[in-house]
Parts: C-alpha cells; structure tokens; sequence
C-alpha cells in the first residue's frame, strides 16, 4: 500500500491510503527524532512506513494532536477516520499536549473533506517498492481536491447518517401507568413536641 502525508498551514495533517487496511488505525505514532511514522491498529499490529518525515514539517505535525487517515480506491474516498497522533522523542517533553485524555479513532468523512480542501503540502511516506519509480506520484493520481468523489457504498453510508432520527412515541400498553404514584411527606412529631 501506498501511503502519502498531506498537510496544512494550520497544523492539521493527514494520511492518504492507496487501498484499504484489514484493521482500523487505533493510532499513528511519531518519532520526532527519527521523524518515522508507525501506524497502531486495533488487532494491536503495528505498520511501519518507510519514508521519513521532511525536516521543515516535523515541527507542524508536533502542534497536530490527531490525524486524519483517508482511505482512497480508484480516486474515489472510500472512507475516513480521524486518529490520536501520539509522538516519541518529544522535544517539548511528556508535558505537551497531554493534558486531554487520549481520544479513540472516529469516523470524520465531512471533516477529511475540508482537510483536503485546505491542504497546501503533501508528501510520501510509504511505498511497497521504494525503487518503482511509477509509483512515486501522489496515490491520489489526478483526484480532484475540491471537489472529493466518494464510493458507491461511502455514499449509502452517508445518506443513512444524515436521515434525521424520529423518537418513537410511547408504546401502548395494557391499562395502567397512565398516573404516577404520589407520595405526600407528612412531618413528624419529635418526642419532646405536644398538641
């Protein structure tokens, strides 16, 4: 799988897969000495890219507490997910940026869209074969950043979420529960208390 870095002036950033892990992306860790990636998933294997970091973008990705992960299949988004970015070798030391608890992965197709939108910088991370050189273009091969196409199945998925949710009424049931039982406090009389 081909793996590419994208990022923005805002210090957001994202990962861009050519294809589809079996696992989902738990984390994403970063070795800011080394500025190698790993990606932890939830079986608890990890996946080490190859491809080191550029060191002018190291420093955004320190202020990017989570990243995006997009999932791309013949230029279409197939789907999305936004994981906590965790680091090693922090030059800020185990204080920075741990001051919230650690978020689980989540699902964000609208929010990858604008990541996409604004992004100014991309970068690869990962090839399965450093030395093809057909594979050094960018795994979006020509997409359109603007305007992001997505797969027949990430569509139905997305139409299901947005249909508004009706509460159901009350069930009927067999008589009764229509009143509640109320309780009426009367006060009582302490000992030393006459009437």
């Amino acid at each position: 799988m081909n793996i590419d870095l994208f990022l923005t002036d805002q210090s957001e950033s994202g990962l861009v897969c050519e294809g589809v892990f079996p696992s989902p992306v738990a984390g994403i860790i970063l070795d800011a000495q080394t500025r190698e990636v790993t990606l932890e998933f939830a079986d608890q294997s990890t996946f080490h890219l190859n491809i080191p970091i550029g060191e002018g973008h190291t420093e955004k990705l320190l202020f990017a507490h989570r990243m995006y992960v997009g999932y791309f299949d013949n230029k279409m988004l197939a789907d999305s997910f936004e994981a906590p970015l965790l680091y090693l070798n922090d030059p800020y030391g185990s204080e920075f940026g741990q001051n919230s608890p650690l978020a689980r992965t989540t699902r964000s197709v609208p929010g990858f869209e604008q990541f996409m939108k604004r992004c100014n910088f991309a970068q690869a991370l990962h090839r399965d074969n450093l030395g093809d050189e057909a594979t050094a273009h960018s795994v979006l091969k020509g997409a359109n950043l603007q305007a992001l196409m997505f797969t027949p199945a990430l569509q139905r998925q997305m139409q299901m979420n947005a249909v508004p949710k009706v509460q159901s009424a009350p069930a009927m049931g067999l008589g009764g529960g229509g009143a509640t039982r109320q309780v009426r406090n009367i006060p009582k009389k302490s000992d030393g208390e006459e009437k």
